[in-house]
């Protein structure tokens, strides 16, 4: 049957109102989704109907989306494929695991990651808060980290170059480091982290061009192995925090490729407070402020002031 050019004309204000009816999930993902305590994950993750987890949400999420907590709630674990976006800062965005990770970042070597305003807790059983194994950048901002067995941040990214930025947020009580930066043989890391609380974990910092130990023995050297492992380049920029009751060392540098530059922080109450190993460096702007510590250790040079 054919129609008629002017019965086409009166179908298509029709045709254009069914269209905008529709879920945006109709004609593929959202750019930005919403979780809910009381959500559901067939839901299209939308303001009026949102889903349960992080998991359930990211699928629905574009590329460089944005996943907003719509009010407070346990949201699970997730694994991060693409730049996303997630932001709860507003209310409570709990992520809580036992015996796995938490949050695992394993995306294009292009990608970028934000993760803020989010309580993830590992009830002491769970493995890392957030695990980087590639991204471009991954930035930390509002959060806190606690209850894991091995560390609260852990990047081992495998691409060059790889950005971490952890900003205001609180990490404590793992098992292992604080944040852990040690990237693999082809990987090179650059971390920033600035205004946080870091303390009661073995160690508070590590940059290590060696992997960690397989067995995890966080007891000797935080955990990162001595000159038969891996090769990356780690660096770490350590400003205006609070590095503090660390069972082994506050600030680790271990491996010639690995540098710590460290800036007005309070290093207060560690077993020791600086360690290099293995021809680390740790370069500081002397401005630092050492308290309680059994030893404070020491630097390797100044930093270079403009």
């Amino acid at each position: 049957m054919t129609i008629s050019p002017r019965r086409i004309a009166k179908l298509a204000p029709a045709i254009v109102l069914v269209a905008l009816a529709l879920p945006s999930s109709a004609f593929g993902q959202a750019s930005r989704t919403w979780v809910s305590g009381v959500g559901d994950d067939a839901n299209p993750c939308s303001r009026t109907a949102p889903c349960k987890t992080f998991a359930g949400a990211i699928s629905k999420t574009a590329g460089a989306g944005e996943i907003n907590c719509l009010d407070p709630g346990g949201f699970g674990g997730v694994t991060i494929t693409k730049s996303i976006t997630i932001k709860c800062q507003y209310t409570e965005g709990g992520v809580l695991v036992s015996g796995t990770n938490a949050i695992v970042v394993n995306a294009a070597a292009t990608d970028k990651v934000t993760l803020r305003g989010l309580d993830i807790n590992g009830l002491n059983t769970g493995l890392n808060g957030v695990r980087i194994l590639q991204a471009r950048d991954v930035r930390i901002l509002d959060s806190e980290i606690y209850g894991f067995t091995r560390d609260g941040v852990d990047m081992e990214p495998s691409n060059a170059p790889s950005k971490l930025g952890v900003y205001n947020t609180h990490i404590h009580d793992n098992t292992g480091v604080g944040v852990m930066v040690a990237p693999t043989t082809t990987g090179q890391a650059k971390a920033t982290l600035k205004n946080n609380i870091i303390e009661d974990n073995a160690c508070a910092v590590t940059a290590a061009q060696f992997g960690p130990d397989p067995a995890f023995n966080f007891a000797s050297n935080c955990g990162v192995l001595g000159s038969n492992g891996t090769n990356g380049n780690a660096k770490v920029n350590i400003l205006h925090n609070l590095l503090t009751d660390s069972s082994i060392v506050g600030v680790l540098s271990r491996g010639n490729n690995s540098i710590a530059r460290i800036g007005d922080n309070e290093i207060l109450n560690n077993t020791l407070g600086l360690s290099a190993l293995d021809s680390g460096h740790i370069e500081t702007w002397q401005d630092n402020f050492f308290g309680g510590n059994a030893a404070n250790g020491f630097s390797t040079a100044n930093a270079v002031k403009a």
